[in-house]
């Protein structure tokens, strides 16, 4: 976090950024609300019409230094870059946030896609505007992007979403059911600072529209509804936060109104970062939206490598580089807004980051030709094969370690910005769970696509969490955290075929159920997807856990559950691996 400050604080302070033409205007939807807008022409613009390039900014469209507010804020990196190649671009403080009028009900609430479609309204009836529009974003702004497509616009003609949010229950509010309080905490009382004309920033403050209008703008801001107790509370996907459900703030809620914009999608995420991957990969299958992939293997926002099979504890740059992913994006935009052939049509379907071979593949077909399922075993000394367990009788119980955590820079934690790191040295951890490890492989194996385990258990307690870890284990004995998967425990109940399109679990109050304690349940659950080469010689290993203490609240409050997995001939546990044939 610090370091991307550094590079803010420089970009902003260095003289090439100021350039572009900027000026701000209100735009008043139809409740009267008034919404704060940055128009930035392209440098030497005098009159004609461009293409625009728009964001829906939760973090404040632009600021301005205490000391020093006669300087007007510029633009830099992306966003430059665009703009320095003839687009307007536009960013919009979302209702309730910097500069803008109103109070915020929920993130993303159905209130803000209409505001969207308003703003687009004013934009295209500008004298600077052709008509044509593109949206594009990192993390918020990247679902904004996409969200813009629900309003069936028809200036829009192409969005990126970045790193997005595309199930906000799963990710990254309760994934698996748990509370994310290391996150959500954090990212509540930034937004509450924030929305109260404070920043991290030391200096900076809300860039007004008319100076006059902030006092009363941010008066408004107090009733905004607080993302930290909410989220808390509401324990279930169907729970409101604030005035909406979980589902009706997600991306998945607006499938049919984003498929009937048939508005093209380049979109970013990485296996490493929450559950973007996750979420980009149920878009591709189930969103008939044209669309290209790129799947890296970097920290939120791609400006780091997040690769565990390089990383550990220094930072390394991403690949690609930012200056290369930005570049992809200008090619994106030119392609569909502008209409200049830059071969878009003929990028592979999916460009994805292969793990421990550490570098790029790319398919035209998801999932990837030649996909396979194999599955490993749970066995008697803590081994895993590839052969059913023959023994009619065999368990492991294991005592739940509160104190077990993946890292302090996990794939949680990157969503405030940070780094991935540190999980290249499982052993320490390896140690307070329940271990089952592979014999070493005989050839090479490639992994790409979704594991899900089937645990056949029971537990001392009514409610608690499973939390599963895959890990690489290299020739030395040394685990490399590859992927993970959990879920709590009172949300096991299976979706039917016909309803499980995106979750294999509600994670609705109606369907919760209490575990019997003592009683074996079978616990289904999807890990993240990831793509990883398993090395001639290295070892496929398993670790379940009842805790992340880096990520989750515990649960439950009090006590420590006793978990029971069941490994014998009638009662197999295990997990099931989307191989590639070929290492293709």
């Amino acid at each position: 976090m610090k370091f991307l400050l550094v590079l803010i604080l420089f970009a902003l302070n260095a003289p090439w950024a100021f350039t572009q033409i900027l000026s701000s205007h209100f735009v008043t939807m139809t409740d009267g609300v008034k919404l704060a807008a940055d128009v930035h022409l392209p440098q030497g613009y005098t009159e004609g019409k461009l293409p625009v390039l728009i964001q829906f900014e939760r973090y404040w469209r632009s600021s301005i230094s205490r000391k020093e507010p006669e300087i007007q804020p510029s633009l830099y990196g992306r966003d430059k870059l665009f703009s320095d190649n003839g687009y307007v671009i536009i960013i919009v403080d979302t209702r309730g946030t910097g500069a803008s009028f109103g109070t915020r009900k929920s993130e993303y609430s159905p209130e803000e896609v209409m505001d969207a479609g308003e703003v687009l309204d004013w934009v295209v009836a500008q004298p600077w505007s052709n008509g044509n529009v593109g949206s594009y974003g990192t993390s918020y702004t990247g679902t904004t992007a996409e969200l813009l497509c629900a309003t069936k616009h028809p200036s829009i003609k192409a969005v990126i979403p970045g790193w997005s949010d595309f199930d906000i229950y799963r990710s990254p509010a309760r994934p698996y059911g748990l509370l994310a309080s290391s996150f959500i905490k954090k990212w509540g009382l930034y937004v509450k600072l924030l929305d109260r004309n404070r920043s991290l920033l030391l200096g900076s403050k809300i860039n007004p529209v008319i100076e006059d209008s902030l006092k009363p703008a941010l008066r408004e801001h107090k009733e905004n509804f607080k993302v930290y107790p909410m989220t808390k509370k509401g324990d279930f996907r169907s729970s409101t936060i604030g005035a909406y459900s979980y589902e009706e703030c997600s991306v998945v809620h607006w499938k049919e109104e984003i498929e009937a914009s048939k508005v093209p999608m380049l979109v970013l995420a990485s296996w490493m970062d929450a559950g973007t991957a996750e979420g980009t990969i149920q878009r591709l299958e189930h969103f008939s939206n044209p669309q290209k992939i790129l799947l890296m293997s970097t920290a939120h926002g791609g400006w780091c490598n997040a690769s565990p099979f390089v990383v550990g504890d220094s930072l390394l740059p991403p690949m690609p580089l930012r200056a290369d992913q930005n570049q992809l994006q200008l090619d994106f935009f030119d392609h569909y807004v502008k209409g200049i052939d830059k071969g878009v049509e003929d990028w592979p379907l999916i460009t994805y980051f292969n793990m421990a071979e550490e570098t790029y593949k790319t398919s035209d077909v998801w999932p990837i030709a030649g996909t396979s399922e194999m599955s490993f075993y749970f066995q008697s000394n803590y081994r895993l094969s590839t052969s059913k367990p023959i023994d009619s009788i065999g368990q492991d119980s294991y005592k739940v370690d509160f104190g077990v955590f993946t890292s302090k820079h996990n794939r949680w934690t990157t969503q405030m910005e940070g780094p991935v790191k540190n999980l290249n040295d499982r052993g320490e951890m390896d140690e307070r769970m329940l271990v089952f490890t592979s014999k070493p492989m005989q050839d090479d194996l490639q992994i790409t696509g979704t594991p899900i385990v089937q645990l056949l258990m029971s537990s001392t307690h009514e409610d608690g969490a499973v939390l599963v870890y895959m890990e690489d284990v290299d020739e030395k004995g040394k685990s490399t955290y590859i992927t993970e998967g959990g879920l709590r425990l009172i949300h096991r109940k299976e979706l039917e075929d016909s309803l499980a399109q995106f979750n294999l679990h509600s994670f609705n109050e109606e369907d919760a159920q209490a575990m019997i304690t003592g009683h074996i349940e079978e616990i289904k659950l999807k890990m993240w997807p990831t793509s990883v080469l398993i090395k001639k010689g290295h070892s496929i290993r398993i670790a379940i856990a009842g805790a992340d203490k880096s990520t989750f609240d515990r649960l439950p409050k009090h006590g420590i559950p006793e978990l029971t997995i069941q490994r014998n001939s009638t009662q197999i546990s295990f997990i099931t691996l989307p191989v590639v044939a070929n290492g293709d």
